[in-house]
């Protein structure tokens, strides 16, 4: 796990604002649920190029439900049905070869065809089309990820049911797992590192009430263990820089 570049800072702010952008997110009712990991493990699971990034020398593994609404190009308007969406996504934290720490998906669950094909042949992300249900009730969210249609394999279905809490002041981990200025994607044989600029999160304490997953063994991983640590977040609005090569 050697790293030559020296990893950049952490910050709860964006290093280097995007005034505009390619690509536009609004992320909505967003839960953080954070497991650690053994480097070695995340490590095996990497490509070449990427170092797994630590936290008190423990690496950490992520399940991250929420909603996405305005997604699309910042050249045209939203499109209605296509650009609304839930999402689940399974991620872990790494450096790359220019320093930047970023988000390495190991897997995206999407509702939407369009927006799951776009993102595998374009950008490199690993999307599965799949069904997904969401309930907000007071301080209660409940999502349900069920039967990927494509790509089928591997199979894997997600419920996790939280209570919002209060707001909280974000700790050095918190800091650590979310003042993530960007993703790394593999396209093309090579990895590219897009940027994305948004507000600093506000986090919110959260409780499980319910929990049941197999999106985290999917793609390898053995099963997490014990209780995660679980935030959830205001919305806030994303814009993706133009992808470089890392």
């Amino acid at each position: 796990m050697n790293q030559s570049t020296q990893p950049k800072a952490l910050s709860p702010t964006c290093p280097e604002p995007i005034e505009q952008g390619w690509l536009r997110n609004d992320w909505l009712e967003l839960a953080f649920l954070h497991w650690p990991y053994d480097p070695e493990t995340i490590q095996a699971l990497l490509p070449e190029g990427l170092t797994v990034d630590l936290h008190d020398d423990q690496a950490w593994v992520s399940l991250v439900p929420f909603q996405m609404r305005r997604a699309g190009p910042t050249w045209l308007p939203p499109i209605p049905y296509v650009s609304n969406f839930w999402e689940t996504n399974v991620r872990t934290y790494v450096i790359d070869s220019a320093g930047n720490r970023a988000v390495w998906f190991l897997s995206l669950d999407c509702v939407r065809l369009l927006v799951v094909a776009f993102a595998r042949w374009t950008i490199g992300f690993p999307y599965f089309w799949a069904d997904m249900d969401v309930q907000v009730t007071g301080r209660r969210r409940r999502y349900v990820t069920t039967k990927r249609r494509w790509p089928r394999a591997p199979a894997a279905s997600t419920t996790i049911s939280i209570d919002v809490g209060n707001e909280i002041e974000p700790n050095d981990l918190d800091l650590f797992l979310t003042a993530r200025w960007g993703t790394v994607a593999a396209s093309l044989g090579r990895l590219w590192f897009h940027a994305v600029d948004h507000e600093p999160w506000t986090l919110h304490d959260a409780t499980v009430v319910e929990l049941s997953d197999t999106a985290m063994t999917a793609p390898g991983l053995p099963s997490p263990v014990g209780a995660p640590i679980v935030r959830w977040a205001q919305p806030v609005q994303a814009r993706f820089a133009r992808p470089v090569r890392v």
